[in-house]
């Protein structure tokens, strides 16, 4: 039987990167639907944030992560946390990317209905950013964190930070979260063998003037520097990223000892990147993966089966 696919991706940020139980519980959950494929974690100990990536069918998504958000409720308390990271909750953001077959409005009535649910059912406050927002100054996640947790219950007194939806209060232990539909984002992790921080920090300054993109730095226990890049897919192009990156890091004359991507991304990435390199490439942007998803029902592989 073949059926169109409607396929999305969700990229839950919680706060909590040092309880390994909390992240098996959560992987754990997604292994209880047929049509939910967890592909990545990666935990900060320094930031205490998770950064999860999970795809697949657009109601099961829908379950996966109100059940989600009823496990962090439960198990984090912001009175408690602290990192490096900017955070105004538990579940601090739930981005949601269209991957296959499903148009921004389907994915935003997901969003609308899943803030709606999770507010009532948890006493919540939900603010939408991104292609979401109702708001312009609520399109850019960072002018929603200003303040972060701590300062998120005086923030809220104010007219313009009422929540899109729940409480005018923020949880007591949840605080609020940030919810929306959202272009991919292309993450690059830049591990630079250097531990002085004012040159590391000029590199930095020196990418924000040159590419429109957000950079964490992250000293690791050796002392050197973790640097990570992040920008939309719409606003560069992953070779573009990259390049820009590595000259500026030469130009600093700093030593790069490697270069990860902190989690998948996918494969119509790297042919936009290819179209940017390619000035005469006409056609459909689109992968085999992509044509077979949204043409064919696909059956999850269990762990066990592999």
């Amino acid at each position: 039987m073949n059926l169109s696919m409607k396929i999305i991706e969700t990229l839950p940020n919680i706060s909590e990167g040092r309880n390994s139980e909390l992240i098996r519980q959560i992987r754990d959950l997604s292994d209880n639907y047929s049509r939910i494929w967890f592909i990545s974690c990666k935990s900060d100990e320094y930031f205490n944030r998770s950064f999860i990536s999970v795809a697949g069918d657009c109601e099961e998504i829908e379950d996966f992560l109100y059940k989600l958000t009823a496990i962090c409720i439960e198990k984090i308390d912001m009175n408690n946390h602290t990192g490096y990271h900017p955070r105004i909750g538990a579940i601090d953001v739930i981005p949601i990317v269209p991957v296959v077959g499903i148009t921004f409005e389907e994915a935003n009535n997901l969003v609308e209905r899943l803030a709606k649910k999770i507010s009532e059912s948890f006493s919540l406050p939900i603010y939408l950013y991104e292609k979401s927002a109702k708001k312009e100054e609520r399109k850019n996640i960072n002018n929603i964190r200003k303040g972060e947790f701590e300062f998120l219950e005086k923030k809220m007194k104010l007219p313009e930070w009422k929540p899109d939806f729940g409480p005018d209060i923020p949880h007591p232990t949840a605080g609020a979260t940030i919810m929306g539909v959202r272009d991919p984002l292309i993450t690059l992790d830049f591990h630079l063998n250097n531990s002085d921080r004012w040159l590391v920090e000029q590199i930095e300054q020196e990418l924000l003037m040159t590419l429109p993109a957000n950079i964490f730095l992250e000293r690791k226990s050796n002392g050197k520097f973790n640097m990570s890049v992040n920008a939309k897919e719409g606003d560069v192009s992953l070779t573009i990223l990259y390049n820009e990156v590595i000259r500026i890091i030469n130009h600093f004359g700093c030593e790069l000892e490697r270069v990860t991507l902190s989690s998948p991304i996918m494969g119509s990435t790297f042919l936009k990147s290819f179209r940017n390199l390619a000035e005469k490439l006409d056609g459909e942007i689109i992968t085999i993966e992509e044509k077979i998803l949204a043409n064919s029902e696909v059956r999850k592989i269990k762990k066990d089966q592999i």
